[in-house]
């Protein structure tokens, strides 16, 4: 499974997250979730489950000091991969 987060600075001076995921041959996503600084902020279930998946989260704020974006996905047995991207504000 390989996963991928990244961040942007739009131009209302918010924080835009974007995330995907690609499965391998042998793999399908069953679950996506996005946490921000710990808080669930994106959380979905797939039926059936999929072989990639993406989305942008447009953040409404600013996030003083450090920050960090977690994306976790779930294959379809249950077992997770994950990806982390930080950034001071």
């Amino acid at each position: 499974m390989t996963v991928e987060s990244t961040h942007s600075k739009n131009p209302l001076a918010d924080r835009d997250v974007t995330a995907s995921a690609k499965a391998e041959k042998s793999e399908k996503i069953a679950r996506a979730q996005i946490l921000v600084n710990g808080r669930s902020e994106y959380d979905e279930s797939f039926d059936p489950a999929m072989s990639t998946w993406h989305v942008q989260l447009t953040q409404k704020g600013q996030y003083p000091g450090d920050n960090m974006v977690q994306v976790i996905i779930t294959d379809e047995n249950g077992t997770d991969t994950g990806s982390d991207d930080e950034w001071a504000s």
